[in-house]
């Protein structure tokens, strides 16, 4: 299809980010906003995160604006607009629909009442039902803080939703949910796809608090009115497409629908997703899943943790005062350090997934030749740089290994860091695979996108969609280095081990 008049709007709320984009029904990306996502603390140790809803929702009806705006004098046909959001962010409203909580990813009040969670099931029981852990991240354990330390407010909530359900709601007045968001509630019976009735029983939850499920990437019904004129769009009649988790639309759009694609999601975290064709629960407890997109399709996830929030906090404490372009610079950097950075190692959070063992904080470290050795080559800001990078290629590589096992077939990569040709070299080389590449690496937006043109009808399934449409590019890994990163990596293992029990 290549009709530059339709355009699909997609909204995509990810960790910091609140990103609205315009694509075309040939998902070719024509412009979109971006806009920080606003969180505040509410206690001083920063367990207690909420989300400033008032503030995302005036920003969402910006970003509608300066797009309409922009192309209005184009006489554009808005064909669908299509949601997706962060994974665990959760949204309670009150009867009349207003927001009493509304809470991120990275919210884990839940720690104050997980003992309500571990008084009810057992680790194991728990992890059987809804294939996730530890329980102080999810809905479940929000849920039954407010039912602990602010009854009059728990008592008002007439609603659960998760983030994008909320969206959904704002845009059409209807209450929903799907699979993908579902499952990263706590309060899904995986096995059965739907609420878990043993856990709402357990906890003696109003079932009217939860919504009904509808398909992932299924039409909700219709932009209301009031906001056709709000967010000046020309015609009426908009279908709104429900994605659900952001990470399942960036899925599909890198490409990774096949069973035993690998799909990495280098954002603020860096989360490995294997295309499963049946449930697996991992009975180590550590591994998660969760729905995919598509219907009938599984993802087993494993989790390299902070990996984009680390390069940040090192382009901005060490490198910002250099050059405005630090991501250039850091690219930069990378073709001047070999690989190991002569014995510079860093430790800054990129490890195995392992969220049962979260008791203590681990230390950071650089580890790294001192000047007083009799050697005079010693390490410069361009190795420093390259052990951070590395750091988050041995992290995303522990766990590409611990995923073998289910028979990875091909590696897909998107996100903000897969931006980097350099550092996907990187991690082409310790992962000793190809990988490969959209052409938009802001794949949540295409992937929202494609879920309209297929309920739309536009094309019969998704792997049309791809095959028509998306452009990748494949990073070879050199084999010449396999060997080399192999032996580096074993270093860089040795020491983390020492430095974890400090």
């Amino acid at each position: 299809m290549n009709n530059p008049k339709e355009k699909i709007i997609s909204i995509d709320i990810s960790s910091n980010s609140i990103k609205i984009g315009l694509i075309s029904d040939n998902l070719r990306v024509d412009y979109f906003t971006r806009q920080d996502l606003k969180i505040y603390n509410e206690d001083i140790d920063g367990f207690a995160k909420r989300i400033d809803m008032d503030d995302l929702w005036h920003k969402i009806k910006i970003g509608f604006k300066e797009i309409t705006r922009r192309y209005i004098s184009d006489n554009i046909k808005i064909i669908a607009i299509s949601t997706c959001a962060q994974r665990i962010a959760s949204v309670f409203l009150d009867e009349a629909g207003k927001t009493i909580y509304g809470g991120p990813n990275t919210d884990i009040r839940g720690i104050d009442s997980g003992y309500l969670i571990e008084d009810a099931f057992s680790e194991e029981e728990l992890f059987e039902i809804t294939a996730h852990n530890p329980s102080i991240l999810f809905c479940l354990a929000r849920l039954l803080w407010f039912k602990e330390e602010e009854k009059e407010s728990y008592d008002r909530i007439k609603k659960v939703l998760m983030l994008d359900d909320w969206i959904a709601y704002k845009l059409t007045g209807i209450f929903c949910t799907d699979l993908t968001s579902l499952a990263e509630s706590q309060l899904i019976d995986i096995k059965k796809a739907n609420w878990s009735s043993e856990i709402i029983e357990a906890f003696n939850l109003n079932y009217d608090l939860f919504p009904p499920i509808v398909d992932s990437g299924s039409q909700i019904g219709y932009l209301k009115p009031d906001l056709t004129r709000t967010f000046e769009i020309n015609n009426g009649n908009i279908p709104i497409i429900k994605n659900g988790a952001d990470t399942q639309a960036s899925l599909l759009g890198m490409g990774a629908i096949e069973k035993g694609d690998l799909g990495i999601s280098m954002g603020t975290t860096t989360p490995l997703h294997l295309v499963l064709e049946k449930p697996y629960i991992d009975p180590e407890l550590t591994f998660w899943t969760s729905f995919h997109s598509i219907h009938n399709k599984w993802i087993l996830e494993s989790h390299a943790g902070n990996t984009g929030s680390l390069y940040n906090w090192f382009k901005n404490c060490f490198l910002n005062r250099f050059s405005e372009d630090s991501d250039a610079l850091i690219d930069t950097f990378l073709k001047k350090s070999k690989p190991g950075a002569l014995s510079t190692f860093s430790y800054l959070g990129p490890e195995l997934m392992n969220l049962k063992n979260q008791t203590s904080i681990k230390r950071g470290a650089f580890v790294f030749p001192p000047p007083m050795m009799i050697s005079d080559v010693l390490p410069v800001l361009d190795d420093f740089a390259r052990s951070i990078i590395e750091n988050i290629a041995f992290g995303i590589y522990e766990n590409y290994q611990a995923l073998q096992k289910f028979q990875i077939s091909k590696v897909f990569c998107a996100g903000g860091m897969s931006k980097s040709r350099e550092i996907l070299k990187v991690l082409a080389n310790i992962l000793g695979t190809n990988l490969i590449i959209p052409e938009y690496k802001d794949s949540s937006f295409i992937g929202a996108a494609m879920s309209a043109l297929k309920t739309l009808q536009y094309y019969e399934n998704y792997k049309s969609i791809i095959d028509e449409n998306i452009k990748f590019e494949t990073i070879e890994n050199d084999a010449s280095l396999i060997e080399n990163y192999s032996q580096i990596y074993l270093q860089w293992k040795n020491i983390k081990n020492k430095i974890d029990n400090l």
